[in-house]
């Protein structure tokens, strides 16, 4: 019997730590080649990392969140009473697609604010850059993990 409590720390860490690091690290390798980030512009740009990670990491974790609960629920390894709705491949997808559409639509949006914002070819940083894809990582992580959490449970 896995207590819950033990579920949720093990998986914060396992989405959390890897997230951040390469979020981090891969950024960091690419953008310091180069003498200057822009958002949009030029071969790197920060946007070339933030929309992908944007896109895809909300939708792996909410179905990876997902899958083990219900793999454990079905195991009667952990006393969990999961949303009937969610039983179904289908309605994980929907989830997941939801939660991504939402957040690259946030996230476009708030790029374009940000160059619109700022002048032409204004240099972002490296440090700032990278900064900005691993805190955002490390956001995800926790917070789609909660949110996937969240919706599949049944409030009693």
């Amino acid at each position: 019997m896995i207590r819950w409590q033990k579920f949720v720390r093990k998986n914060l860490l396992l989405y959390f730590v890897p997230n951040v690091l390469l979020n981090t690290v891969i950024p960091y390798f690419v953008l310091s080649a180069q003498p200057s980030v822009y958002l949009f512009s030029g071969e790197q740009n920060l946007a070339r990392f933030l929309l992908p990670m944007s896109l895809l990491l909300p939708f792996l974790i909410t179905i990876d969140v997902l899958k083990k609960v219900r793999a454990l629920q079905n195991d009667d390894a952990i006393h969990f009473v999961m949303n009937k709705k969610f039983e179904e491949n289908r309605k994980m997808f929907k989830l997941a697609g939801l939660h991504s559409f939402y957040t690259i639509l946030i996230v476009s949006i708030t790029l374009f604010i940000i160059h619109i914002s700022f002048p032409d070819h204004f240099d972002f940083g490296v440090t700032a850059s990278v900064a900005s894809s691993g805190i955002l990582a490390g956001f995800y992580s926790i917070a789609f993990f909660f949110l996937s959490i969240r919706k599949i449970r049944i409030i009693n």
